[in-house]
């Protein structure tokens, strides 16, 4: 038997640190303060996990979106040394004092380009525009900027990462000269241990180690990480740590989404939301996103969504505007209809469940930093009603399809990301030797201009995967009949299964 003795902390000496964005949960094992740029409210918590929202926790600052949560933490105590996110420190000189692995700067994304292979330097010359300095010289060359643009070392940070401790052998396992060939990348906010959230991301991981051979990068923009990540249960999984977005400038959460593509360093990828798991064969769409995401071809391709184009709440309709998910106007097709016809959008909306190659990082680079420094696209001549300011395009889902539309990308996958885990049951209720189920209507709706035949249900991943154990309950029907070998092939259209494109068509 020992004594041991607890030393009184100064005031002075604890820390405020990021905990989580408005509308996320707080994990704080101390004091929290929730506002933004001097007008806070502080509380000690009767709980450790907290929602950072107005309806609970009032509003101190009326009007600012940049709201969030701060956690008062002892920088000498265990808890900050060795599960604290280094992106969470807010002062600059703190992530050094923790001694991460950094994978992803500015000063080593130029560095590598000089001496490295082809994405080395396809990667830098991606960057290079976000990485440029104060000088004014340094900026030339880029587009205007608007009065909500970050600061230039605001947007350097953006592209700073470094492994999780726990992960740091995992990552020197699979990454090679620092990338992966391919992998799945996924993004998250908060996800403290025991929630619900938590339990929708194991879920997440589970079914890639099941279901797949590759690894799964999770790069994560809140203050610690779950112990449901277990890195020596789950050995391809990575878990990278970034910084959130400055609160000063005030972005949404999922624009992180582009971020964490750039830092993965992955050369072809599947991005995955939180909300989704993988299911067998999944492996498949790798080499299919490798042979279309080409040096000739340099973008994100994304799958088809179930609703068209006509029937989203963007769009307009008899000269009303459409709405914004966030609320207000939507202004997403504004530059590209006019009076009901649409010659300027290339593709059906897609879901943002974006493939990739490196060829494709420089415009995952060039969108996010018209987002970052509030860049307009110029309206076209005579028609000033398509003049577009970038950050009025306020989730990556939209910024995704202008881009592609802007750019004149007409790619588009099938629905390969399942509307709902539900729809699984019609692949398991299917017998590989029993090709059709006698229902002829296409799963995914037609549309009179993209595809007037409908789509396809591709099995591959599920979506609003939301109920962790109505997942693991799909995930293990899914197991068990990819173990016996008798799940019936992965693409369905007009009740039938096939294997491949060639037999579909």
């Amino acid at each position: 038997k020992i004594c041991e003795c607890e030393v009184a902390v100064l005031d002075k000496e604890l820390e405020w640190v990021f905990c989580s964005s408005q509308f996320m949960l707080c994990h704080c094992p101390g004091r929290i303060r929730w506002g933004n740029r001097g007008r806070w409210k502080v509380f000690k918590p009767r709980k450790d996990v907290w929602s950072c929202r107005t309806e609970k926790l009032g509003d101190p600052a009326p009007g600012d979106g940049g709201k969030h949560c701060q956690c008062e933490l002892n920088p000498h105590s265990e808890f900050y040394r060795r599960s604290l996110s280094p992106g969470a420190i807010l002062a600059e000189s703190g992530a050094s004092s923790l001694q991460a692995l950094q994978v992803a700067s500015c000063e080593l994304f130029e560095a590598v380009a000089k001496t490295g292979d082809d994405w080395d330097r396809v990667q830098w010359a991606a960057v290079e525009s976000l990485c440029a300095g104060e000088a004014p010289a340094a900026r030339a060359d880029l587009p205007n900027m608007g009065p909500n643009s970050m600061d230039a070392r605001s947007l350097r940070r953006m592209l700073d990462a470094w492994v999780n401790e726990g992960f740091i052998d995992n990552y020197r396992n699979l990454y090679k000269k620092g990338w992966l060939d391919e992998a799945f990348v996924n993004f998250v906010g908060t996800s403290p241990s025991g929630t619900k959230w938590a339990g929708i991301n194991e879920q997440l991981i589970k079914s890639v180690h099941l279901f797949s051979t590759r690894p799964i990068v999770i790069v994560h923009f809140g203050m610690s990480t779950p112990k449901e990540w277990d890195a020596n249960k789950f050995p391809r999984l990575v878990v990278m740590h970034a910084a959130p977005f400055p609160t000063n400038f005030f972005r949404r959460f999922d624009l992180n989404k582009y971020r964490s593509l750039l830092v993965a360093r992955v050369k072809t990828g599947i991005q995955l939301d939180s909300d989704q798991f993988v299911a067998p064969r999944v492996d498949n769409l790798f080499a299919r996103a490798r042979e279309e995401t080409t040096e000739t071809y340099p973008f994100p391709i994304l799958p088809v969504h179930f609703l068209t184009n006509e029937q989203l709440p963007m769009y307009p309709h008899g000269g009303r505007p459409g709405a914004r998910m966030s609320g207000g106007e939507s202004v997403v097709f504004n530059r590209y209809c006019d009076r009901g016809k649409c010659p300027r959008v290339t593709t059906r909306w897609g879901h943002a469940h974006p493939t990739w190659t490196y060829w494709a990082l420089p415009f995952l680079a060039r969108w996010l930093r018209m987002h970052l420094r509030d860049e307009s696209l110029a309206a076209l001549p005579g028609e000033p009603r398509t003049k577009l300011r970038i950050t009025d395009i306020d989730v990556d889902e939209d910024l995704l399809n202008i881009g592609t539309w802007e750019e004149k990308g007409h790619k588009q996958w099938c629905k390969y990301d399942v509307t709902d885990p539900s729809d699984f049951w019609t692949l398991l209720r299917g017998k590989s030797s029993g090709r059709c189920n006698g229902d002829s209507k296409p799963p995914i709706q037609a549309d009179s201009v993209f595809h007037p035949k409908g789509a396809a249900l591709v099995f591959y991943t599920a979506h609003h995967a939301i109920d962790p154990q109505a997942s693991a309950q799909i995930i293990a029907a899914l197991n068990k009949r990819h173990k016996s070998r008798s799940l019936p092939p992965p693409i369905f259209y007009g009740g039938c299964f096939y294997n491949d494109s060639q037999e579909l068509r």
